[in-house]
């Protein structure tokens, strides 16, 4: 992997400078050119990154080297596999290009070249200094200590800082240099560049980047010992660790034991990375409840009556280890009532002391998970991607009261129990062709191939304890090599024929279609089925005493080939207001030649035997024209019926045709639908109605004095294009509120309202638009869809205060000491349009639209007539220079009388100006308490010196 040392910091300069000088456009580009580079640089250390991090998921450091440029990873699987990784700073940059011809100067000289990148090592040297190794060159001492020397006792320190620090800083030469805990080095290092330090346990990768940022990553080196397990628990029972071990038995009550199962602890390996060659099992240890200690230590009392099975995963960072109780002295069986076992795992590691070598996890409860003879069951099975067993698709047996139940359902595909319910089922079990399946390949048959029952079927149980669903054996407690697989096809069961068409083995379930004439395909086992019985034993041999299940396979002789013929054909159909009938265009040749050819016969032979049916079909509106399809005229429009609400789109089709004659075979018909559409009808927005991509709302009167916050959104929105014609569908459009909002709706004929009593809805007037979403609609199907908002603004603009006519004076010489302002006079109200609601001057040019105060709801202004009163003026505070409120001057106060703001001062001698506040509400139906409807009257006092 090579690291390009993309960006350097002389090549910044140099660009920099040169748009400085010479001021030219060309240079737009290096600048880009060099982000580019950047954003390269930047890109390549993020995936060189990656590719170390998955390598070190399993892979251990076994050697790094310096090389030319770099320096080399060889990195070790658990399975001892080697992988080499170089990292290779990039080579030396090319010399720069000439400069350009200035407007007014000479042209500029040859850039200089770029330099090396670096790749240094950092160890620890038996000096105590570091050294760093660079570019393949011996290591050299940089007099940096790693170190420093012993010291007297002193008191306790920080916590120390983990492993070292390494960056790239810039010397007093203006060059930069690696630096250590960051002292300087004397290596020159360059942004981009990597470097690898040695450290406990490792090595840490420095990452830094065009810009000088630094990161790393730590790629472990190979361990000797593990020092501790820690349990990776599958099962749990009241947050305590649980491992089974699955035991089947005759029965619930008796419980004779007929296959005794192996149960798997996983453990997280400390230290990561110790080699797996470098230790072994060592078995369990067990207590029983009385003895219960929460840690085992290094107890070396092992429990011989468990047997060690294998270890099924084992790595650097985890063990899976799997242990069988022996049948005979099963440790959890021999149990008293009311004890408990439980068992710890313990490793030998083969490279430590002798006093160091085993190690032992924390203790887990042992289980038994009890499995009766009737929760067993044989099916066909396959494999997950992580090669696990697991049921073939589609097959579910049916597992009720406790049982595995003989289910007469005719399309279930789980194996039957009796000869009667595989005779029901609608498929055979195996389906065997008399020639590809045959005992022999007589004329060199392509399609030959081999039928094997063990390579097809495998036990599984409910587990019922546990997983509460249908498991493998393989994966869950029972080795291959602790069952067999026995198969026959019992007399009572089969035709007295049956030995003719089919040879078994017993054995494996090899399964073929008898060549009972020699040299020749036995046709004459042709639609004939057999009935395989397959039973499960315990151990390698078939004596009664250990069957545990049977279940019966069924199998169908056929003559129909495996490998069916297959027609495809294409259709581009564009939509219009009514249903269509367009013709297939069949894929070379363009009828149903491709057919005829396929399976050798003229197109009167093949409409002769053949009969068409359909299959499937992506959408329910198309269809097959069953008719033209069986036509048996050659060359003849062979069709599929579209509906008229088939939206476009591309859409499959299948069908098939099948042949009376039963050597003949099926012909799978596909055809690709392709649904487009001529040019229709779209929406337009009307500007006047927009601001940005929201719909201004602010009203209108629908009746007598009722100002209500609706429009119709049709007022916003143009049609553009075709609604309706012979070559396009009926085009139409609905709007819908999503999400749906209490007080906000659309009526039928598209208008938006807004209930003003729903507080939910009265939140969103000049609050959060509301998202309605537009649907066009073909032939009455939703076709596609567009959002925008609607914004319901308050028809009523904010109270408008106007400056005070008159500030008050301390001590009036009114002779009563008191100081007055008319409220009336100092607000102002209008609405959207800019038409004044109330404005009052005093005598005359006064303002009162009794109208809009009644549609709109307008509270705080009488509503007799010719009357400006204001009804909700209150006094409010006190107020000093800076806005604090204060305590009222003694022997003054604020009030409101009548109309009048008042001040009235009968002893009190300020020293300073004061404010008198006063809050006047005008609200409106849509707003009763917000900033717009209350605003507050700031009324100045000066002082009478």
């Amino acid at each position: 992997m090579k690291i390009r040392n993309l960006s350097k910091l002389a090549l910044a300069v140099a660009i920099s400078s040169s748009v400085v000088f010479e001021g030219c456009k060309k240079y737009d580009d290096d600048i880009t050119r060099l982000e580019q580079s950047i954003e390269q640089n930047k890109n390549d250390i993020a995936a060189l990154k990656t590719q170390l991090q998955s390598l070190a998921a399993n892979n251990v450091v076994e050697s790094v080297t310096a090389i030319t440029g770099g320096f080399r990873i060889v990195f070790k699987s658990p399975t001892g596999q080697s992988t080499t990784y170089d990292i290779v700073n990039g080579a030396k940059g090319d010399t720069g290009a000439t400069g350009p011809q200035g407007p007014a100067g000479t042209p500029g000289a040859p850039g200089s070249a770029g330099a090396n990148g670096s790749s240094p090592i950092v160890t620890i040297g038996q000096n105590g200094n570091f050294w760093i190794s660079n570019n393949g060159a011996a290591a050299v001492d940089t007099g940096v200590k790693a170190q420093g020397p012993k010291g007297d006792n002193g008191q306790d320190g920080k916590d120390g800082v983990d492993g070292t620090v390494v960056t790239i800083v810039g010397g007093t030469d203006g060059k930069k240099y690696w630096a250590l805990n960051g002292e300087a080095t004397t290596v020159q290092a360059y942004a981009g560049d990597i470097a690898m330090e040695e450290t406990d346990g490792g090595y840490n990768v420095v990452f830094t980047d065009a810009k000088g940022v630094s990161s790393s990553l730590f790629l472990a080196k190979e361990q000797v010992a593990i020092t501790s397990l820690t349990l990776q628990p599958k099962y749990t029972n009241a947050n305590i660790p649980v491992v089974f071990f699955p035991r089947i038995v005759n029965n619930l009550a008796t419980k004779t034991t007929k296959l005794q199962g192996w149960g798997e602890l996983t453990y997280d390996l400390n230290p990561y990375g110790v080699n797996p060659s470098f230790y072994e099992q060592g078995g369990l240890v067990s207590v029983t409840s009385q003895d219960v200690i929460f840690r085992s230590g290094n107890a070396s009392s092992v429990n011989t009556n468990f047997d060690f099975v294998q270890f099924s995963e084992q790595g650097f960072s985890n063990v899976t280890a799997r242990f069988l109780p022996k049948t005979a002295s099963n440790p959890i069986t021999a149990l008293s009532t009311g004890e408990n076992l439980q068992v710890a795992f313990r490793v030998k590691n083969t490279k430590a002391n002798a006093s160091q070598q085993y190690v032992t996890s924390g203790y887990t409860l042992a289980k038994e998970e009890i499995i009766a003879q009737n929760e067993v069951t044989i099916e066909k099975f396959a494999k997950d991607s992580n090669n696990k067993i697991t049921l073939s698709a589609g097959v579910n047996p049916t597992y009720a009261g406790g049982a595995y139940t003989d289910d007469n359902t005719a399309t279930l595909l789980a194996l039957p129990h009796s000869k009667t319910t595989a005779q029901n089922r609608n498929n055979a079990d195996i389906t065997l062709n008399y020639k590809d399946n045959a005992s022999t390949n007589l004329d060199n048959n392509p399609n030959f191939k081999t039928v094997v029952l063990d390579d097809i079927l495998k036990p599984f149980y409910y587990a019922a304890q546990t997983s509460k669903k249908t498991v493998s054996f393989d994966d869950n407690g029972f080795s291959p090599s602790q069952y067999n697989l026995r198969y026959s096809l019992p007399t009572a069961d089969n035709h007295t024929d049956v030995g003719d068409w089919l040879e078994l083995d017993p054995a494996t379930g090899k399964l073929s279609v008898k060549i009972s004439t020699p040299n020749t395909y036995n046709i004459a086992a042709v639609n004939n089925k057999a009935y395989v019985k397959v039973d499960l034993f315990a151990g390698n041999g078939n004596a009664a005493a250990d069957l545990i299940a049977s279940r019966i396979v069924r199998v169908d002789i056929v003559s129909t080939p495996v490998t069916p013929v297959d027609v495809v054909g294409n259709i581009d159909y564009k939509m219009t207001s009514a249903a269509g009938t367009p013709t297939i265009a069949f894929v070379i040749p363009k009828t149903l030649d491709a057919a005829y050819n396929n399976v050798g016969k003229t197109a009167q032979d093949f409409h002769a035997v053949y009969s068409f049916s359909s299959v499937s079909s992506d959408h329910a509106g198309i269809t097959w024209d069953v008719a033209s399809m069986n036509n048996g005229t050659q060359g003849f429009a062979r069709k599929i019926n579209i509906a008229s609400n088939v939206l476009p789109g591309t859409y499959t089709i299948t069908g098939k045709y099948t042949s009376s004659i039963s050597a003949d075979p099926v012909v799978n018909v596909t055809v690709t639908v392709k649904v487009g559409l001529n040019n229709i009808a779209s929406l337009e927005k009307e500007p006047a109605f927009w601001s940005a991509n929201n719909i201004i709302v602010n009203g209108k009167l629908i009746s007598a004095n009722n100002w209500n916050l609706e429009a119709n959104l049709w007022d916003a929105w143009n049609i553009s294009g075709p609604v309706s014609g012979a070559t396009i569908p009926n085009v139409t459009f609905g709007f819908e509120i999503l999400p749906t909002i209490a007080g906000i709706s659309i009526d039928g004929s598209d208008n938006i309202k807004l209930d003003y009593t729903q507080s939910t809805a009265r939140a969103r007037v000049n609050g959060t638009p509301v998202k309605v979403i537009a649907h066009r609609y073909l032939n009455g199907v939703a076709y596609d869809s567009q959002e925008f908002f609607v914004q319901f603004k308050n028809p009523v603009n904010a109270i408008t205060l106007k400056t005070p006519y008159k500030e008050f004076v301390d001590k009036e010489n009114s002779g009563t000491n008191i100081s007055e302002v008319d409220v009336r006079r100092l607000v102002s109200l209008s609405d959207f349009n800019g038409t004044v609601i109330y404005n009052y001057n005093g005598m005359t040019g006064n303002t009162k639209n009794t109208s809009l105060i009644s549609s709109y709801g307008i509270t705080g202004i009488s509503g007799a007539f010719n009357n400006y009163n204001l009804t909700s003026v209150t006094f409010e505070r006190y107020e000093n220079a800076s806005g604090s409120t204060i305590s009222a001057p003694s022997g003054a106060t604020g009030s409101v009388v009548g109309q009048n703001l008042r001040w009235t001062n009968s002893g009190a001698n300020l020293q300073q100006p004061i404010y008198l506040v006063y809050k006047v509400t005008v609200a409106n139906k849509w707003n009763t308490t917000g900033a717009d409807v209350v605003k507050e009257i700031k009324i100045k006092v000066n002082p009478n010196n």
